[in-house]
């Protein structure tokens, strides 16, 4: 699996790489994106740290503003993992209330005693400007929702099994409580026990996005 990781990493570096302040046109409609971290590497250049895709139609460049500037966790699971393993770190108090999903109105008024307003769009600004400040990306045009979904399986799961790659001892991840993420080096669960692909298969999806 080393080998085809190896593959995987290379032919991804190849491609145009965004950060935030990204132009709508200059991502494609629907397609698969894969992120890069300050600091992370892997296979004698940058680790991919995170491998996702939408399921909305011609929805990418919306979901890639629901992680990168929107200021909400629970609209980006994404979102909502950066601030878990940025509280842990610091040890602060806002932890628990951070995991409450507050986009139903029932569960608003459940916790509205419980949320501090300030202290939660402080937190949801670091988690921007940390984001903004350290990830970049690249994308692959996927027009089909089946096929985007099978691929991104796929590629975590091609990252997952490999034996080289995992977070520095300084990566952000280390903090998140879930092994799925600490211990793998991805800011993924969902996907990880996906197949593999092979360095053919790899060649050929990554041709026929072009």
């Amino acid at each position: 699996m080393t080998e085809n990781c190896a593959h995987l990493h290379e032919v991804v570096r190849k491609l145009p790489r965004l950060k935030a302040g990204l132009d709508p046109a200059d991502i494609p409609k629907n397609g698969i994106y894969f992120l890069f971290e300050t600091g992370e590497f892997t296979h004698a250049g940058e680790r991919i740290v995170r491998v996702g895709s939408h399921t909305g139609q011609n929805n990418l460049s919306a979901r890639l503003r629901e992680h990168f500037y929107a200021k909400n966790k629970d609209r980006s699971v994404f979102r909502k993992h950066i601030g878990r393993c940025l509280l842990r770190r610091d040890n602060h108090s806002y932890m628990q209330c951070w995991e409450y999903d507050l986009t139903k109105r029932a569960e608003r008024n459940k916790y509205a005693l419980l949320i501090d307003s300030h202290t939660q769009a402080a937190i949801e600004n670091n988690v921007t400007e940390y984001m903004n400040k350290n990830f970049s990306f690249s994308v692959i045009r996927v027009d089909r929702k089946e096929d985007r979904l099978l691929y991104e399986k796929r590629l975590i799961g091609t990252i997952m099994q490999c034996n080289e790659c995992g977070g520095s001892a300084q990566w952000l991840g280390k903090w998140h409580p879930n092994t799925h993420i600490s211990k793998t080096g991805l800011w993924n669960i969902q996907g990880q026990d996906g197949e593999t692909l092979s360095c053919p298969e790899i060649d050929a999806l990554f041709g026929s996005t072009l």
